[in-house]
């Protein structure tokens, strides 16, 4: 794993200095992009960034404004922008997969996981058709696709939570209403952060990292809300290609995804939509972070078996069989 800053700037003239990973094989049969979740950082998939590298794949993660390093490059940890911060975070990955795809000269494919699924599935509806950075498939993990009454209603208690406390303070209702109900939601616990996964290793590891779990700012909060009330919309979900391959992958026992209701919601919201290639995974008793899973082994297998089919598709694609003269 290799460490590297980019500085990026947005329309606006907002700059940041990104800092990003990459893991590159001696021999590249292709790329994979990883956008975290929230209140984490990109090095915490350094495990699965090395399983992947170790089959071939040139491997890339930035961590998040007012995440990791990024957050900390700019004294801006927990929050992520003053306003539009969520446009800026769109904005930060596609000005990062441009340059790596200059460097690879792939297509991406992408792994988001929880807040960074989101990011990916609107970064895709954002690229396609015209866009340079355009994904080749996308896995989708530990995803949300609540009713949008709920996003509404997060949004409605980020704005005047903001009003009370100011953009760039952390609202202690909302913590409650997201991280600790997602733990409150399995019942007796060991730690406040057992819904990450039913490895007290990797949840250990977690709670002493300084970078982990701290809460957003209420502008943060209100400006993820507010997208991710746009993000399902039958119209916003038709600016996807239908053939884009798609993999949803979650544990039947993640508070965050509902407890597997939210897979099968964004799977019918898909195949509605006129995506042709879904594919869904929900593993029996995992949590939050299937990729850091007891059972991780056999999620790496699957994934990496899904990255293969894709990669097969997307050569087909580039080059098809010419018919016999």
């Amino acid at each position: 794993m290799k460490r590297h800053k980019i500085t990026l700037s947005s329309a606006d003239g907002d700059i940041c200095d990104v800092n990003y990973y990459t893991w590159r094989p001696k021999k590249i049969s292709g790329w994979i992009h990883i956008i975290h979740g929230m209140s984490e950082h990109a090095a915490r998939y350094e495990n699965l960034g090395n399983y992947l590298q170790s089959n071939g794949y040139f491997v890339s993660a930035s961590d998040n404004r007012g995440h990791g390093q990024t957050g900390l490059n700019s004294n801006n940890a927990n929050h992520l922008g003053d306003h539009k911060s969520w446009d800026l975070l769109i904005n930060d990955q596609k000005q990062l997969l441009i340059k790596l795809k200059q460097e690879t000269r792939l297509h991406p494919l992408i792994i988001g996981h929880s807040m960074g699924a989101l990011l990916a599935l609107n970064l895709s509806q954002e690229c396609y058709p015209t866009d340079k950075v355009t994904p080749s498939g996308l896995v989708l993990s530990g995803v949300t696709c609540s009713p949008s009454l709920l996003y509404r209603l997060g949004k409605m208690i980020a704005f005047f939570e903001k009003l009370r406390l100011g953009r760039r303070s952390s609202s202690k209702l909302l913590q409650y209403l997201s991280f600790e109900t997602f733990n409150r939601a399995l019942g007796a616990t060991r730690t406040e952060a057992d819904w990450i996964s039913r490895d007290p290793s990797v949840v250990d590891r977690y709670i002493s990292d300084p970078l982990c779990g701290q809460p957003l700012t209420t502008q943060s909060w209100l400006d993820f809300f507010a997208a991710s009330s746009k993000l399902f919309t039958p119209v916003a979900l038709k600016r996807l290609k239908s053939e884009l391959p798609i993999y949803l992958v979650a544990g039947d026992q993640d508070p965050v995804g509902r407890f597997g209701r939210d897979i099968h919601a964004l799977f019918k919201k898909l195949s509605n939509a006129g995506l042709c290639d879904v594919y869904t995974k929900i593993y029996v008793g995992g949590r939050h972070e299937m990729f850091n899973e007891t059972n991780q082994n056999e999620v790496y297998l699957d994934l990496l078996k899904w990255i293969k089919y894709c990669r097969e598709k997307e050569k087909k694609i580039c080059h098809p069989k010419r018919s016999p003269h």
